[in-house]
């Protein structure tokens, strides 16, 4: 049985419906900030991140190949550019511990779950479950060893609203872009995402 998520991992605000959502379609949520990466990319992490997949092309391990064909330094894989160099880290210094001492043993703190994408909530009905269902990215220039990423953009692309076998709620689709330390277009993101209440059925 899919239970609720605990209360502060719900999402959305009783004064709005679906309609609300899919009226909202074509807005930038992002506030227009950006957000810079907390950490720039260095050869140690890029090696691990190759290591476990068994990637040997040799420009993602060593700077003269890389520079004989044709790049600026390293070239970080594809692949790693989204959720592995422009993710925030899962704790730092002076925030409280993730799995506190004595707690229930699935109890988080605040700082456990992944950092809300938009700086304006986009408007929706209370939620109390959301699951990621595609992901595509379009890249345009390559990420080098020393980049440092800051993603800019939330744009609501469309919403679908549905009942399906787990719940009622809605199909929804945001585009973001990662720029490099140069201001370069690297990558365009579009992640869909399922948001809904479980076992709830469509209103009559």
């Amino acid at each position: 049985m899919t239970q609720d998520r605990p209360a502060m991992m719900r999402r959305g605000d009783a004064r709005y419906t679906w309609d609300d959502t899919v009226a909202a379609i074509g807005r930038d949520f992002s506030g227009g900030k950006g957000h810079l990466a907390q950490e720039t990319i260095e050869p140690t992490s890029v090696a691990r991140y190759c290591e476990v997949w068994e990637i040997g092309n040799p420009i993602y391990w060593y700077k003269d190949a890389a520079k004989q064909a044709g790049y600026r330094g390293v070239v970080v894989p594809w692949s790693s550019s989204y959720q592995t160099f422009t993710n925030d880290s899962f704790w730092r210094p002076g925030q409280p511990g993730r799995f506190p001492v004595g707690a229930n043993k699935d109890a988080m703190t605040a700082n456990a779950a992944p950092r809300e994408d938009e700086e304006q909530p986009v408007p929706m009905p209370v939620i109390t479950q959301s699951i990621i269902t595609d992901i595509q990215l379009e890249f345009f220039e390559p990420l080098i060893v020393g980049d440092r990423l800051t993603a800019k953009g939330n744009k609501l692309l469309n919403v679908r609203v549905r009942e399906t076998r787990i719940g009622y709620g809605a199909f929804m689709n945001r585009e973001s872009e990662f720029y490099n330390r140069r201001g370069q277009l690297v990558a365009r993101i579009n992640r869909g995402s399922f948001s809904y209440n479980a076992g709830q059925k469509a209103p009559k």
